[in-house]
């Protein structure tokens, strides 16, 4: 029991105030002995008990309802069904609303016949069973707050919420769904839960992989508190309709989700057939913003296989646009015929480069290549269409410098930078910058190690060992490995090995075709000390003697490139291939992109939105305008209200519901074009292969429970229901019964006849008494004292 206003029962003690004023009013008296109190004696000695016993239930009656009504003050709480109630059963329908459940059937979609199903079922449960519904896409989600009872009232509200529910594109957890149903805790009345799972059979969405989850899960269901049972309804079995197959673009990617406007790129769309039959040539149309802009015919793709789509395109002006291919084909599954994603088009993207040879003639300068890389020379853009915008600093201005604005920071040639500098840069990297190091002739050994590796804590990911002078490279067949000789007189040079990274960062620099990497030449670089700790997945580039030439580290939100050898014509002739000016630009976006506004995310991911403020967004009384709204427009086609937050100098905008995968816009005030975003969904609910037998027999194992047993005690419910109505009502009857009470013993002390208006009596009164006067036993006395007279002490 739980009360909702403890106070009230430090009242309590006043239950014994009738008591206590009954005691208190007990006086001590002289008993004087009269003559005739022995007449009075015999006539009342015989209703003295029955008039003890009506006094003390009176006394009673008064405690009990002062008790009464201090409890009711205090309204306590008891949990629900405690004070009894008839049992009853739950139904919970565990509906799968994936991106399969969207296939075709003979006479509609499976989400549609699911729903049907449900409804049947529901027209079949007691008006007394609770009824609750739960979605399995992308993750488990409750339709509503708690259980609905299955009345007539109710049903077709129910029905409703049912028929309600459409596929997502996103992928269920039927497993987490089955722990979520199985612990949802219960009504003390429950004394059976049904589970009625709603499904396609897809294998994707049962995770018959994870069998340590599936044996905890059978141990809890084994350890349920009230009866349960669970009936797999596989609609794929009860509703078969002709297969025309399945083939879906999976997804759509550009080499950099930044691009310069006027820069020609190239979009892949990526097309599986899922299907064991070949599918025929089909249409593929490209759009902006919904605007088609090309078509072109694919080729048959034979069953099972893979295949892909180029699209060349050039934005014209900055802005961000979505970018989505469709396939023009009618199969089992049209919701993945689809795929999106957002561009942003920039005009400018700032940059970074510390110069610590400014004395230097220009060539012999540390920013001098990487400029001619970005396009720049002597400061200026040797193209209109160039997008980035390099700053050229000291390593002594850096501490000074705004870092806010800036996306890459540049060091070609590190040397020794003041701690402030390093603190800057820390905290710039953190924030989402990118940061990139080069490592030469002026590195000092111990401020590396010290300041930028710091105990694997600091920027860089491992610690500096020495300069190694780059021997012709050897491979011993003995070992079966490259080692590094010094002093060979062989013209096999150490080199730059492209090939053996996957780093989305050195995609293009393997096309040994068209680009000349792995023709330069290393004579001298920094060997990084062994890091047992370190992920090989780390390092960008190798060296083919193996050891490493450039490694990443995050910090924070950003990323770090530290490279064994200079951005310059120093100890490698990398500054002259034309692979730097392709290496340069794509690590540049690479290390760009935390900083830039993520537009593809995944499910739960949060969308963030920035909008800066300038002069203009101040009032004519110089006051700031108040926080921009926004409304947050979702696939389900809601549209959720959204108030900007302050957060450096400008205002954002961030939502954490982007559970389901699809399109998502951002309208802000009254701009008339809003913010593209876009959840991608995973490729594997294309895959429409159903649950193989062994599969299904071990997943209807796990879901049988043992022989139920009586002895097991129920979950505690935390739902309640309030006691002080039924207080009050005790409170009353309390009342009612103490006013009787009163009444009867007053009539019996005091009669019934009413007190006279003058004490004299007439002569026709009195004479009867007259008479009566020489027979005293035979009159009857209704006297208020009990055994003796007692009179006042003077």
């Amino acid at each position: 029991m739980s009360f909702l206003s403890v106070a009230f029962l430090f009242a309590l003690p006043l239950v014994a105030a009738p008591l206590l004023l009954h005691l208190f009013d007990r006086r001590r008296n002289e008993t004087v002995q009269w003559g005739a109190m022995q007449f009075l004696m015999e006539a009342s000695a015989r209703k003295t008990s029955s008039r003890k016993l009506k006094q003390w239930l009176l006394l009673l009656l008064r405690c009990l309802a002062i008790a009464a009504l201090i409890l009711a003050l205090a309204r306590p709480l008891l949990p629900t069904g405690y004070l009894g109630g008839s049992e009853q059963g739950e139904t919970i329908f565990v509906i799968d609303n994936s991106m399969s459940m969207s296939r075709k059937t003979g006479s509609g979609t499976m989400i549609e016949a699911a729903a049907e199903y449900a409804v049947d079922q529901l027209e079949k449960l007691s008006a007394r069973d609770e009824v609750r519904i739960l979605t399995t896409a992308p993750y488990p989600t409750w339709l509503n707050s708690g259980s609905v009872h299955g009345d007539r009232s109710n049903r077709d509200w129910i029905t409703e919420q049912l028929r309600a529910i459409d596929a997502t594109e996103g992928r269920s957890d039927l497993l987490a769904a089955l722990y979520t149903a199985v612990q949802v805790e219960h009504q003390p009345t429950q004394n059976v839960r049904r589970i009625v799972v709603l499904t396609d059979g897809q294998s994707t969405d049962w995770r018959t992989e994870d069998e340590a989850g599936w044996q905890r899960f059978h141990a809890v269901l084994n350890e349920a508190t009230v009866r349960t049972e669970i009936e797999t309804v596989r609609l794929e079995q009860q509703n078969p309709g002709t297969s025309t197959g399945n083939v879906a673009v999976d997804a759509v990617t550009l080499n950099r989700t930044v691009v310069g406007s006027d820069t020609p790129v190239t979009a892949v769309a990526t097309l599986h057939n899922y299907d064991v039959a070949t599918m025929n040539g089909a249409e593929l149309t490209w759009s902006v913003n919904d605007q088609p802009l090309h078509q072109q015919t694919i080729a048959p793709i034979e069953g099972e296989q893979t295949t892909q789509a180029n699209w060349s395109h050039t934005f014209d002006s900055p802005g961000i646009y979505r970018l989505s291919c469709r396939l023009d084909r009618d199969d089992d599954l049209p919701a993945d015929n689809v795929a999106s994603l957002v561009v942003e088009v920039v005009d400018r993207l700032p940059v970074v480069i510390v110069e610590g040879a400014a004395d230097q003639a220009e060539m012999q300068q540390d920013t001098y290549f990487v400029q001619a890389a970005l396009g720049w020379i002597h400061g200026q853009p040797l193209t209109e269409s160039s997008i980035y915008v390099p700053t050229l600093v000291s390593p002594d201005e850096l501490p000074s410098m705004d870092l806010r604005e800036q996306r890459v920071v540049i060091i070609p040639n590190l040397t020794e930078l003041p701690s402030e500098a390093v603190s800057r840069l820390t905290e710039f990297v953190s924030d989402g910058g990118g940061l990139w190091i080069g490592l030469g002739p002026r590195t000092n050994v111990d401020f590396f190690n010290h300041q930028l590796f710091a105990d694997a804590s600091g920027l860089a990911p491992r610690r500096l060992d020495r300069i190694v002078d780059a021997s012709p490279a050897k491979v011993d067949s003995d070992a079966n490995s490259t080692a590094i000789e010094n002093g060979s007189s062989t013209n096999e040079h150490v080199r730059i090995d492209p090939f053996r990274s996957d780093h989305p960062a050195t995609r293009h620099l393997a096309d040994n075709e068209q680009l000349d990497l792995a023709d330069t030449s290393i004579q001298r670089y920094y060997q990084f000390a062994d890091n047992l700790n370190a992920d090989d997945r780390s390092t960008l580039l190798r060296l083919n003697n193996g050891s490493p030439l450039a490694i990443e580290n995050f910090v924070g939100q950003g990323r770090v490139i530290v490279q064994s050898v200079p951005l310059r014509l120093q100890w490698s002739d990398l500054a002259r291939t034309q692979s730097f000016v392709v290496m340069v630009r794509d690590w540049i976006d690479y290390l760009a992109q935390p900083r830039a506004t993520q537009y593809n995310l995944l499910p739960g991911q949060p969308i963030v939105a920035r909008v800066s403020t300038n002069a203009s967004d101040s009032n004519s009384d110089g006051e700031e305008d108040l926080a921009p709204t926004g409304f947050l427009h979702t696939p389900e086609d809601e549209s959720i209200e959204l108030t900007a937050q302050y957060a450096d100098e400008g205002f954002e905008f961030r939502s954490s519901q982007t559970r389901r995968p699809g399109p998502y816009n951002l309208q802000i005030g009254l701009a008339e074009t809003g913010i593209p975003f876009q959840v991608q969904r995973s490729s594997e609910e294309s895959n429409l292969s159903s649950l193989g037998r062994g599969a299904w027999q071990r997943i209807v194992a796990a879901t049988t429970p043992h022989t139920w047993t009586e002895d097991r005690s129920p979950v505690a419910s935390s739902h309640t229901d309030p006691v002080w109505p039924i207080l009050l009502l005790v409170l009353i009857g309390l009342i009612t019964g103490e006013l009787v009470l009163s009444g009867i013993m007053s009539r019996e002390r005091f009669g019934s006849a009413g007190i006279p208006e003058s004490s004299e009596l007439d002569a026709s009164q009195l004479n009867p008494l007259r008479s009566r006067d020489s027979d005293l036993t035979g009159l009857s006395f209704e006297s208020p004292i009990s055994e003796t007279l007692e009179v006042p002490q003077k």
